[in-house]
């Protein structure tokens, strides 16, 4: 990230924290573990938990990473704070971050058909972060940054394999900007309006668990190997002391 972008992100979350702070988190409960968006403005939404996969859909970051204008310069930010508090009996064992940039550019060509003067452009950039609880652990950085967008771009950052049983943050950052500037021909000396327009749809944290097996279940399941490794070793020396009798080995 340079340094402008930085300096933006800094400006743009501590703006969304003073703003955030009146609102209440919301919680989000599942059999494996919790999470609060401390700094969402809407609440994020359970999509779908089943077989230790877990959809959430961010509300607030889908409505904050959107931006569009006609004329001259326009962003907006998001930053989310998702405190991940990880249930007795379970581990984390992995999460990503999923959505997709979508992009339009657009300026107006002159009268005669050849390009105007005009001038759309469209950036946008998210970054995510994971560490301990308190913090302590850093567990990885990811990011990407697209510019002058006229379509679509899917966007996936993920952890990798994981084996997390202690609380946990993620932290997610985003910036859109846009500008655009008319064409000015002679009939139209005021200029016909340019477009720019940039937003993350369906933007959705992906987290992974499974269960912790239970310690008496864990020895119960050593005991059992043992007794199968106790029963195959006599029969190997059974065997061997067949053949030296000369009985069928």
């Amino acid at each position: 990230m340079n340094s402008t972008t930085r300096l933006l992100l800094i400006a743009a979350l501590a703006l969304s924290a003073t703003s955030a702070a009146a609102q209440t988190p919301v919680r989000i409960d599942t059999a494996a573990f919790s999470m609060v968006n401390q700094w969402g403005d809407a609440p994020d939404t359970l999509l779908s938990d089943t077989n230790g996969v877990t959809r959430i859909g961010l509300n607030t970051a889908s409505a904050s990473l959107s931006a569009d204008t006609g004329r001259y310069l326009d962003g907006n930010f998001y930053g989310g704070l998702f405190e991940v508090t990880v249930n007795a009996g379970y581990r984390v064992t992995g999460f990503s971050f999923s959505g997709t940039f979508e992009g339009v550019l657009y300026v107006p060509p002159n009268t005669d058909g050849t390009p105007g003067d005009g001038f759309a452009y469209n950036s946008g950039y998210i970054e995510l972060s994971a560490g301990s609880r308190p913090y302590g652990i850093f567990y990885g950085e990811h990011a990407q940054r697209i510019d002058m967008l006229d379509g679509a771009i899917p966007v996936l950052m993920s952890s990798g394999e994981l084996s997390l049983t202690s609380d946990f943050n993620l932290s997610l950052q985003g910036l859109v900007l846009v500008s655009a500037y008319p064409t000015t021909t002679p009939e139209h000396p005021a200029g016909i309006d340019s477009f720019a327009s940039l937003r993350v749809r369906d933007p959705v944290f992906t987290i992974y668990t499974s269960a912790v097996p239970e310690p008496d279940r864990v020895a119960m399941l050593l005991a059992g190997l043992g007794v199968l490794g106790s029963v195959a070793m006599r029969k190997k020396i059974g065997d061997v002391q067949d053949c030296q009798y000369d009985l069928p080995c």
